[in-house]
């Protein structure tokens, strides 16, 4: 082989190396299907996966890959958003929301709205809301914005009165208390381990859920009301996300028709999807 043709073949195979290296290490573009983004939620069941399910296929038609990171502590996911490991989460409603940002001065926003959780009250001594006793003990969530929700609970049971002025109470804001109910303040996930000694409790549907008890155990529900505008769950990202487009495409991908049916009348979970536009519950 003649010098000219070793060159020319040494330098084809130099080249080719060097594509390859090229494509193997070098810069690379992301396609619109490959776009991915991490949500934060609160561990559930397969009522809760099955939801997920049709939100992720639902992404998917849109060219977004949806990653779901669960949670078993309230706390934890506006934290994983403010640190960067999720890109938006999908568990509080506002009044948690505008708590959370004056306690941590963080800077999380709501980005679209997902549900209605109707409160519920659960007990294993009474059967119905009338037959707790006078003295009788309330267990109830030490945090809080938990806390407010739950109370606006009891008193839409009859059991308590809360200064009318009053939008987010806690125990000292009850002005009436007929039966002179003592509160036993817990955080939010020991409520349901003690209904055995409490003579009734405000416990979030997740949490019976997740402990194998039926919501349908419930002695009192409050009634559903979509104006009730603190208590709706939202789909809450950072300030410099809100605007990007796989945020707005999860958020689409959330409040379609498919995801409401299945949240108003196939989930068994009591909840209503809550957001403009949503169906009515058949």
């Amino acid at each position: 082989m003649s010098k000219t043709i070793k060159w020319v073949v040494g330098g084809v195979a130099v080249v080719a190396i060097a594509g390859i290296a090229y494509a193997s290490f070098g810069p690379q573009t992301k396609s619109k299907d490959q776009e991915t983004l991490t949500v934060g939620i609160m561990a559930g069941d397969k009522r809760t996966d099955k939801q997920w399910k049709i939100i992720k296929n639902n992404a998917k038609k849109e060219g977004l890959t949806l990653k779901i990171k669960t949670f078993t502590d309230y706390t934890q996911p506006n934290a994983a958003l403010i640190s960067g490991d999720i890109d938006a989460n999908a568990f509080q409603h506002y009044i948690f929301l505008n708590d959370w940002n004056k306690s941590h001065k963080s800077n999380i926003v709501p980005v679209g709205e997902t549900i209605l959780v109707a409160g519920r009250l659960y007990s294993d001594k009474h059967k119905s809301i009338k037959d707790i006793p006078e003295n009788g003990t309330v267990g109830i969530s030490n945090s809080k914005v938990t806390q407010g929700r739950s109370l606006l609970v009891l008193q839409s049971a009859g059991l308590i009165k809360i200064a009318s002025n009053v939008k987010d109470p806690t125990v000292k804001d009850i002005v009436e208390n007929k039966k002179n109910l003592k509160f036993k303040e817990l955080a939010t996930d020991q409520l349901v381990r003690t209904l055995p000694e409490v003579d009734v409790a405000s416990i979030d549907p997740s949490f019976i859920v997740g402990s194998g008890r039926s919501i349908k155990s419930a002695i009192y529900v409050q009634p559903v009301n979509k104006s009730t505008h603190g208590g709706i769950n939202i789909i809450a990202t950072t300030k410099s996300k809100k605007n990007s487009v796989a945020i707005k495409k999860f958020v689409k991908a959330y409040q379609s028709d498919n995801v409401a049916d299945y949240i108003d009348n196939k989930s068994g979970t009591g909840e209503i999807a809550a957001w403009k536009g949503a169906p009515k519950v058949q």
